[in-house]
């Protein structure tokens, strides 16, 4: 399978990439309202789209913290994409367009293993398999196991 990682610079279609992607992952994306936030607020971002056999199948957002750190903001693949490279690569071009924009770390927030969640449990496993480790857990809510993840 080959993959290519490309910007995506149009606002239009950073949001209806993530909207696609969103409908196919309702395990992860489950909440409609930060759903919204997420469709919505894309357009702001810089986005980088995975590609296979000429469809985007991967998106990942980022946003930069004291123009050092690069936040994963959001990070999706189609579920019939998972586990063939296209999270490897949407990641390892974030890494890259934060060193050339002067950042020293990635960082990612996902939920902790407190939230017992199995679709979770394999985002975890991933980040850590590119090389992020856990740093800190949250509640943000009462019952919202959260944590950040640090590379």
């Amino acid at each position: 399978m080959l993959i290519s990682v490309e910007p995506i610079t149009e606002p239009a279609v950073k949001s209806t990439l993530c909207a696609e992607i969103t409908a196919e992952l309702p395990l992860w994306f489950g909440r409609p309202d930060a759903n919204a936030f997420y469709i919505g607020n894309i357009v702001d971002r810089d986005a980088f789209a995975a590609v296979v056999d000429g469809r985007r199948r991967g998106l990942i957002a980022l946003e930069y913290h004291f123009a050092i750190t690069c936040n994963i903001w959001w990070l999706g693949v189609s579920p019939s994409a998972h586990r063939h490279g296209l999270g490897r690569a949407l990641v390892d071009q974030a890494a890259k367009h934060a060193r050339d924009r002067g950042c020293r770390r990635l960082a990612v927030e996902t939920m902790s293993p407190r939230a017992g969640s199995p679709e979770y449990e394999s985002t975890r496993r991933f980040y850590e398999a590119v090389g992020f480790e856990p740093f800190v857990e949250f509640e943000p809510e009462p019952g919202d196991h959260m944590m950040w993840m640090l590379r």
